[in-house]
């Protein structure tokens, strides 16, 4: 193991790492009581309420948690409705969608980052089998998990410190915000478009892979991309281990734990890390309810992953000025002088 895969100590973030899995776990935990499976989406909330903060004061962040429950309830809600409308219409919504998270992108980092997961959430959403009775009951656990991470994080396990952290500031301009929404909108919808004709199984994995790794800069995108494919590659591994082991749903909720405490810790050392545990953790909890183990099922993710990534790449390169082969000469030069 070489030492770029070694995390630094001061990299590590356990405080938030396990104050997220207790938050993802206590959900599934209740699930399992209950005998409810939808709990899956209050767990998979806490986990995305978790990640829609960047370094800032307290009072921010916990907006940031709030304006994401928000958004991505509302976002989930809207996808159910168009679930069952049509390709074109669900094509179409998740490039407005995409779109409008890309272009969150001018209010700053913390916008950002609410945006483009509120945007995960919607096609997440977009792609669940809608069941005749009660379609939107998921979101009521999938909100009452997003607001139980806000609640434990303002009420008794504070996100971090006010004093150490500071406001996040403008993001660096890599060309007008609206070539980079117009990007990420075309690129999801493409993404969406294409698992559909082609038929592949767990189709929201490429459209998120875009959402997640598609940059405003050739040379921002192309490490994420690589990382995020090098990271499902070792993660699609680690899950078919502990789908072998993990068969109920008590295991299940046990393995998780681990998963996203190394997962939340290692966000801000490594993406290639941060994926690496991402992956078998979200198709643990995505696969709660009805659990669906077996390499062929973890390989089927692992091929709308890299779709995604090539997507992802292509529209960098293809969409818009930046993207292209000229936009990453103008960078290198940029960077040299």
């Amino acid at each position: 193991m070489t030492a770029r895969w070694l995390p630094a100590r001061a990299a590590f973030d356990w405080h938030e790492g396990v104050r997220a899995a207790c938050a993802c776990t206590l959900m599934l935990v209740l699930g399992w009581t209950l005998g409810i499976p939808d709990f899956s989406w209050a767990a998979i909330g806490a986990f995305w309420t978790g990640l829609a903060v960047v370094p800032g004061p307290v009072r921010r962040r916990l907006a940031a948690m709030g304006a994401f429950a928000l958004c991505s309830t509302a976002g989930a809600a809207l996808a159910t409705w168009l679930a069952g409308r049509g390709l074109g219409a669900g094509t179409l919504a998740v490039l407005l969608v995409a779109g409008a998270a890309g272009l969150a992108r001018r209010w700053g980092a913390q916008a950002s980052q609410v945006g483009i997961l509120a945007a995960t959430a919607f096609v997440v959403a977009i792609e669940r089998p809608v069941p005749v009775a009660a379609p939107y009951a998921f979101l009521v656990f999938h909100a009452g998990g997003c607001l139980g991470a806000a609640l434990l994080a303002a009420l008794y396990w504070r996100v971090a410190p006010p004093a150490a952290m500071a406001a996040p500031g403008p993001l660096p301009e890599t060309g007008p915000p609206a070539h980079f929404a117009a990007r990420l909108g075309s690129a999801t919808a493409l993404a969406y478009l294409a698992v559909h004709v082609l038929r592949l199984d767990f189709p929201y994995w490429a459209t998120m892979t875009v959402l997640l790794v598609l940059q405003p800069s050739v040379s921002g995108t192309l490490p994420r991309n690589l990382e995020r494919a090098i990271g499902t590659v070792l993660g699609t591994v680690v899950a078919m281990g502990v789908g072998l082991v993990a068969r109920t749903p008590w295991a299940i909720a046990l393995a998780v734990f681990p998963l996203v405490a190394l997962t939340m810790a290692l966000r801000a050392h490594s993406y290639r890390l941060f994926v690496l545990f991402l992956t078998p953790a979200f198709v643990l909890v995505a696969d709660f309810g009805a659990p669906v183990a077996g390499p062929a099922y973890a390989l089927a993710r692992l091929e709308d992953n890299l779709v995604g990534c090539l997507i992802a790449f292509l529209a960098m390169l293809l969409l818009w000025p930046t993207g292209g082969p000229a936009g990453w000469a103008h960078e290198r030069r940029g960077r040299s002088s």
